[in-house]
């Protein structure tokens, strides 16, 4: 994982000196180098090259989630069972390539990153190593909101001081 968190700080570096004597938004650059150490390790897909929407559907779910801690709106229940739906099937399409390849012999494993364990420890036969397909789903979604959001303001808090 670190050779990926190390060739994503470069991207990050070489974007940076296309805006030398200029300003930075460096919380939203780092929000950006969060989300893609994230995606490349956690499903071996890229956030620049094109997988935002996941991270967008899942801040949304979590601003409305958030909003109505101590209330209940009949319009945000309909928003996040269409954003819960949506990020359930995004997670299934992308797990299912993965069983795919495995299956045509295209892959050995999973894969080593933390969808491969989860997909391995899915299909583990011994029940006590086994989870379940919708604890899957979540620790997708807790891996990304939890990394990202943590992440990204750790950085930004580090960076001014």
């Amino acid at each position: 994982m670190v050779p990926v968190m190390i060739s994503s700080a470069e991207v990050m570096l070489e974007r940076w000196r296309d805006y030398e004597g200029r300003e930075i938004e460096v919380f939203e650059e780092f929000k950006v180098l969060t989300s893609e150490v994230i995606s490349r390790t956690a499903f071996g897909s890229s956030y620049l090259e094109g997988e935002k929407k996941i991270f967008e559907m899942l801040m949304k779910l979590t601003v409305i989630m958030v909003r109505n801690f101590h209330t209940t709106r009949r319009g945000d229940e309909i928003e996040v069972e269409k954003l819960e739906k949506w990020i359930w099937d995004l997670v299934m399409e992308i797990g299912r390539n993965r069983e795919k390849k495995v299956v045509m012999g295209e892959m050995e494993n999973y894969g080593s990153d933390f969808l491969g364990l989860l997909l391995k420890a899915n299909h583990d036969t011994d029940e006590k190593k086994g989870i379940a397909i919708e604890d899957l789903v979540d620790e997708c979604k807790t891996f990304y909101i939890a990394g990202q959001e943590t992440t990204t303001s750790l950085l930004h808090g580090l960076f001014f001081f």
